[in-house]
């Protein structure tokens, strides 16, 4: 293998994360006496079998987050916000982008297709879960570019936007400069040959992928807030101070401390809360109370007093349940 295929390999198929299915967590879990309930899928889009988990809550309404994973991460990424989300009557869902965990694939493409996948899951949950009254994307990193493309989605309103280049090939071009200095040049001449690789494998081209160029529109009904760590040594903030600076839609800004794969301060997760729930009122949504019933029958199951307490001794054993939104978001 010569160093452009190692370089091609390192974009389009990096190590896959393993993990176990017990990893997830268990099945049902409560926040104070609301459960949440998680039900594991496949579903398909491009003809690849795609991984996902979906936590559902009892609502009045249905409002789904997709968190969207980075490059060489999984669906466990975006598991720790089930709960905080939850305790504002969110649904969680979370996948396996192709290629990544335990979804099929050969190759990621930096939310390329990533995005069409969105849409398919997206198409799934309707289907199997009931009308959603509001769809909202948590991306990070290639996720975060993965939302921003889905920007002209008419079924999406609110984007986290974690960690996102603007523009592939600029990013491509800064890494080179910090890697390899004064000889960073010879990256530059060899990112032509490096586009052909990965257009004749993974079948997308580096040089239109320019997340930016979704945030220079008005599209109405839609927000946008925007994440970075000041210390993050991949995908520098001023990338993402650019998107900022370039979108032309309801927006906020957070540049905190923290890296490229660090947990985000309490303080810009208490702001994340906030701005999703600003001015959102949705009608009772009848077709999802009747879809997800099935899912909360356990709650009214009839049983002696000690069989329900011995349930109730064995759930929180495996679960520390948080005793208010705002302690969930410190923890």
């Amino acid at each position: 293998m010569n160093c452009f295929d190692s370089y091609c390999r390192q974009i389009i198929r990096p190590p896959r994360r393993q993990y176990m299915i017990s990893d997830l967590g268990p099945k049902i879990r409560f926040l104070q006496t609301k459960a949440i309930v998680r039900v594991d899928f496949v579903f398909e889009s491009r003809n690849i079998q795609l991984n996902a988990s979906y936590f559902l809550t009892k609502s009045k309404n249905h409002r789904c987050m997709i968190y969207l994973h980075g490059n060489a991460s999984c669906r466990l990424e975006g598991i720790r916000y089930a709960e905080v989300l939850a305790s504002w009557d969110i649904n969680l869902c979370v996948l396996d982008f192709a290629a990544c965990g335990m979804s099929k694939g050969d190759f990621i493409t930096m939310g390329v297709y990533e995005s069409q996948d969105v849409i398919e899951l997206m198409k799934y949950i309707e289907n199997n879960f009931g009308k959603v009254d509001e769809f909202m994307l948590w991306g990070r990193s290639m996720g975060a570019v993965t939302a921003l493309l889905l920007t002209e989605n008419s079924k999406i309103r609110t984007y986290i936007v974690d960690s996102a280049f603007s523009e592939f090939r600029q990013l491509l071009q800064d890494i080179g400069n910090r890697q390899f200095g004064v000889f960073s040049f010879v990256l530059y001449l060899a990112i032509p040959i490096l586009r052909r690789k990965i257009m004749n494998q993974a079948q997308f081209d580096i040089n239109l992928l320019k997340p930016i160029d979704k945030l220079k529109q008005v599209i109405p009904n839609k927000k946008f807030f925007f994440v970075a760590g000041k210390s993050d040594n991949l995908i520098s903030y001023q990338y993402t101070l650019k998107l900022y600076e370039n979108c032309q839609m309801p927006k906020k800004l957070d540049i905190c401390e923290g890296d490229h794969n660090s947990n985000r301060p309490s303080t810009t997760l208490q702001r994340i809360i906030e701005f999703i729930n600003e001015a959102c009122e949705f009608k009772y949504n009848q077709e999802y109370q009747i879809r997800t019933e099935a899912y909360f029958k356990f709650q009214n199951q009839h049983s002696s007093e000690e069989e329900e307490d011995s349930k109730l001794q064995i759930v929180l054993s495996e679960i520390k349940t948080p005793q208010t939104k705002q302690q969930f978001i410190s923890n």
